[in-house]
């Protein structure tokens, strides 16, 4: 999608669709958010920036070490949930509704963050270097990002699973397209940073099982059902929902774990970077 159309993806049913689904969500991926601020190295008394905040669980934990923290997002549902969340916590932490590849802060961060949320730019070099601009001198920016699709056994299982009941197959995606996948090449993405003028690049593979949402294996298949690239998919080819849910079942049944819960593999990278 496009930079317009991504807006209104996260303004229409998709973005509500990501509110309902919050809770959940921030659950399973708690822990590369905890990785994504021992990365960041925070202190007290700093400036943080969340690029892509989301429902803003990134940037509550940022407010929280540093007593100053900035969730931008182009996500009106989304915002309006990391500002009711951030009332009800009593946190300093402030969101802004804007897109991060023309957004300027108003005050200059010393670290820049984001969980997942840097991967849907439109052109991604300038976006960065715009970032950049918001960013102190000697700032850093610290996010995590998918590897490729086929590595990431939660996201393409499901979308396996699928393909008996499409109507047609998926085109082939190009891999550099915005997405939450576009960031797989760790070479292009030093190259996109570094382009924008970030130094100091570090890539670090992130691998392990990531716990899907749900007590039971069928919870978790409604789950993968509503959100991610199997929802998107089955929404777009009016596909036959109780046929895919069935395979989908018996395909997380594979993954269950001793507590009942669905644990499958995950590979993402951990960036960091530096401004001069």
């Amino acid at each position: 999608m496009n930079n317009e159309d991504q807006i209104e993806y996260w303004n229409g049913p998709g973005g509500q669709k990501w509110v309902e689904e919050a809770q959940r969500l921030d659950a399973m991926l708690a822990g590369f958010a905890d990785k994504v601020i021992a990365a960041a190295d925070l202190k007290q008394g700093e400036q943080a920036m969340d690029i892509g905040c989301g429902a803003g669980s990134l940037t509550l934990l940022a407010a929280d070490q540093t007593g100053a923290a900035l969730g931008v997002d182009v996500s009106k549902p989304l915002i309006g949930l990391a500002r009711q969340r951030a009332s009800d916590a009593g946190s300093p932490a402030q969101f802004e509704i804007a897109d991060a590849s023309a957004y300027r802060a108003p005050a200059k961060a010393d670290a820049v963050i984001s969980r997942f949320g840097v991967m849907f730019f439109e052109d991604p070099s300038a976006a960065f270097a715009n970032v950049g601009h918001s960013t102190a001198p000697g700032g850093r920016l610290a996010f995590m990002c998918w590897q490729a699709l086929p590595a990431n056994d939660w996201a393409f299982a499901p979308l396996q699973a699928a393909l008996p009941f499409l109507k047609e197959p998926p085109a082939p995606a190009d891999p550099t397209a915005p997405g939450p996948f576009a960031f797989q090449d760790k070479d292009r993405v030093a190259g996109l940073l570094s382009d924008a003028g970030w130094t100091n690049i570090q890539i670090e593979p992130l691998e392990g099982p990531l716990e899907l949402p749900g007590d039971d294996v069928e919870t978790s298949a409604g789950f993968m059902m509503q959100l991610g690239p199997l929802a998107r998919l089955i929404r777009e080819q009016g596909v036959e929902l109780e046929a895919v849910e069935g395979a989908l079942v018996e395909r997380l049944s594979e993954h269950k774990t001793a507590n009942g819960r669905i644990a499958m593999n995950s590979a993402c990278w951990l960036v960091t970077a530096s401004r001069s």
